[in-house]
């Protein structure tokens, strides 16, 4: 890279940040490297005595217990809500999910823990908690938190530890103890506990880099408390320590949000407002208690209206971020109703907007297209639901804008039990359909034609610094199926190949030109010259349904190439996208239409001008076929095109990543064309009779 480019680059990053938020950045960095943080927030051993000095009022540490069982405010679960909730979900679990939950549980005694509710990691016992599980490798425990990431280039990537640190075995053993009444499963949770806080010392090591994780953990830890904490099996020691750490964690978060206000400034600063709210909240007898509490609430409302796009999308461009997002003010919401102090009406009004705004991209299995970074997270890991099912959220967000569930009964009825006990589930559901719909500031598009059998265009000017290089990317399902994917994250932070494939237009169902991204990356979470992008037409009904836009993120090559798609529903499971490229100029350039089709078995029809495919899915024979065509002329051109599965070369090629830490291969399918002037290429999708 020139300098002049290196030059220009900066100029842009400086302009996206703006002066306040530059400022923040450069003395956070400077503060950092310098090594500050170590001295103006020390590392403190466990019992620092620091949170009784906080503590209002005479504390008797033998009659902790007692006080808190008296004095505890209200929460959505409670030792009243126990015992019907048990009774609930004997009915509601099959045998064999019931069998599953407690051999997952007993596996959690051994340091076995299930992670993104897919895979067991096994960490030993006592637990390791600064294990990666994929590469052996350990973080250092006793590294200042500011220091530690530096390790990440032998660590490998710390979202595979951190997923460990969110204690996500905390709502497993919530749940075996609920329908148990097992004493094991309390002792369980209480003895990592403490060895999460032997090994894990105030501001050292891994687990205490990020707020949001914090957060998150300190959600399964009031979840566990308030199940638990009226279980004779529970003594003062665990819950002394149990409120030791939960207001270290407050206390850490509070001393470090700015990086997520002005920094980042996205799901992190949800996270963090909302542990603040709930621990300032559910833990009153804190001197701090009463700050916590305004600022989370202050924060979690102002955030709202600006992270949260009017027609319902989420500044993250991300369905899995938008969910992390929308589980917090679920969270938040609904633990201020049993507080007795609601949160505004315009917050529910976005709830609802958001709702519907999922629904619209949903499949009937409850999964979304895998759209934008995913990385799997979910907030509250409390159903036999897949990790890519929406309906346990869109259950949640319906009852707490309309009072009154969305589906049929099913494994996602678990949530709105955990939240608001047995009464909700002998309500009539809404039974709202999923329908085409155009959200045009989140811009996403999508003509449905029935549950299973709809497309998705991604077309919208980039409005914030997150989201990947996807312009113009279409999702087809078919019967249910997904046919061409997005093929979402995999890995963040290790593997530097493949996560620019996965957030690069290479992986995308769009056009390439001369090889480039549609925008610049730098750094590994943020892209500069953030595309412009023109819906033309959304026309959901009528003898041909259809959507049309242009993007404008190749306007900065030579050439200044605009970029435009048609999508039409011509039957059921029958669609034709038209791509249009027109250079300002009669130069050459070189274009690659990719298709990325799911995982099944596919027979070559014809070779030329462009291939005809047959699909081989379970649920029947589906055909894509490509042409391309000058608009000149009209002739038919002939198209350079390969497929292959799982290519491992550099750039990657062929792998989607359904969930954070896998990659599964799937065909890619590249249609490569020069041309001067104008060029037209037309891909039809149709079952095959």
């Amino acid at each position: 890279m020139s300098i002049l480019e290196t030059t220009a680059h900066t100029l842009e990053e400086a302009r996206l940040l703006g002066p306040r938020r530059l400022l923040f950045r450069l003395q956070h960095e400077a503060s950092q490297r310098m090594g500050l943080f170590k001295h103006t927030q020390p590392i403190q051993p466990p019992g620092s005595p620091s949170w009784k000095k906080s503590w209002c009022g005479e504390q008797n540490e033998k009659e902790l217990i007692s006080f808190w069982r008296k004095n505890h405010p209200p929460f959505f679960l409670d030792a009243d809500s126990i015992p019907p909730i048990s009774e609930r979900l004997k009915n509601l679990w099959t045998p064999s999910q019931m069998q599953n939950l407690l051999e997952e549980a007993e596996a959690v005694r051994r340091g076995n823990i299930r992670l993104f509710s897919r895979w067991s990691g096994d960490f030993g016992d006592p637990i390791d908690w600064h294990l990666n599980p994929q590469t052996g490798k350990r973080w250092p425990s006793g590294e200042h938190w500011s220091r530690v990431l530096r390790h990440e280039r032998t660590c490998g990537d710390v979202r595979l530890t951190w997923e460990l640190g969110r204690f996500p075995h905390a709502y497993t053993l919530v749940r075996a103890w609920v329908v148990t009444q097992g004493p094991v499963w309390v002792r369980t949770f209480f003895k990592q506990l403490e060895t999460w806080e032997n090994e894990n010392h105030y501001r050292a090591g891994i687990h205490w880099v990020s707020g949001q994780e914090a957060a998150i953990r300190s959600c399964g830890w009031l979840f566990a408390l308030y199940a638990f904490g009226h279980s004779p099996e529970v003594q003062s020691s665990d819950l002394e320590r149990l409120l030791r750490l939960l207001f270290l964690h407050a206390q850490h978060i509070e001393s470090n949000i700015n990086y997520a206000r002005l920094a980042t400034h996205n799901n992190h600063l949800i996270g963090e407002a909302l542990g603040l709210y709930l621990l300032g909240a559910l833990l009153p007898w804190f001197k701090e208690s009463p700050g916590w509490k305004s600022l989370g609430r202050k924060l979690l409302t102002e955030e709202c209206p600006k992270q949260f796009y009017p027609d319902g999308g989420y500044c993250q461009s991300s369905h899995m971020y938008q969910r992390l997002a929308l589980n917090y003010y679920v969270w938040a919401l609904r633990c201020a109703e049993c507080l007795g102090e609601p949160f505004p009406k315009s917050l529910y009004e976005m709830m609802s907007r958001s709702r519907d705004y999922i629904l619209s991209f949903m499949n009937e299995d409850g999964f979304l297209p895998n759209w934008g970074a995913n990385d799997s997270s979910l907030l509250n890991p409390w159903t036999h639901c897949d990790r890519r099912d929406f309906r346990p959220l869109l259950e949640s967000l319906t009852l707490l804008t309309q009072g009154q569930p969305l589906l049929e009964n099913g494994p996602w009825k678990e949530e709105i039990l955990w939240l608001w006990g047995p009464s909700p589930l002998d309500r009539s559901p809404v039974k709202k359909t999923p329908a085409s719909a155009s959200f045009p500031v989140s811009g996403l598009h999508v003509l449905r034609q029935s549950p299973g059998d709809f497309i998705v265009l991604r077309c919208g000017d980039v409005q914030d610094r997150f989201g990947q290089a996807d312009q113009l990317h279409v999702d087809l399902w078919w019967k249910g199926m997904n046919i061409t994917q997005d093929g979402g994250s995999y890995l963040y932070n290790d593997q530097l190949e493949y996560h620019r494939y996965f957030m690069g237009t290479k992986s995308h169902n769009t056009i390439l030109v001369e090889e480039k991204d549609q925008m610049v990356p730098i750094r590994r979470f943020k892209w500069l010259y953030w595309t412009k992008a023109s819906l033309n037409a959304f026309i959901p009904y009528g003898p041909v349904p259809q959507i049309s836009g242009t993007h404008f993120g190749y306007q900065r090559l030579p050439g200044k190439i605009k970029h435009t798609r048609s999508v039409k529903a011509l039957g059921p499971g029958e669609y034709e996208v038209k791509d249009i490229l027109e250079p300002a100029d009669k130069q050459m350039h070189h274009y690659t239409l990719h298709w990325l089709i799911g995982p099944w078995e596919i027979e070559t029809l014809h070779e030329t001008p462009g291939p005809t495919l047959l699909i081989k899915t379970p649920r029947g024979l589906y055909t894509l076929k490509c042409h391309a065509t000058s608009p000149e002329s009209g002739t038919i051109l002939n198209l350079n095109w390969d497929i292959v599965r799982g290519q491992d070369s550099d750039p990657p090629r062929g792998w989607i990543s359904p969930y954070y830490g896998e990659k599964l291969a799937a065909w890619s399918l590249l249609l490569r064309i020069s041309a001067r002037g104008a060029l037209n290429l037309e891909t039809e999708f149709h079952p095959q009779d």
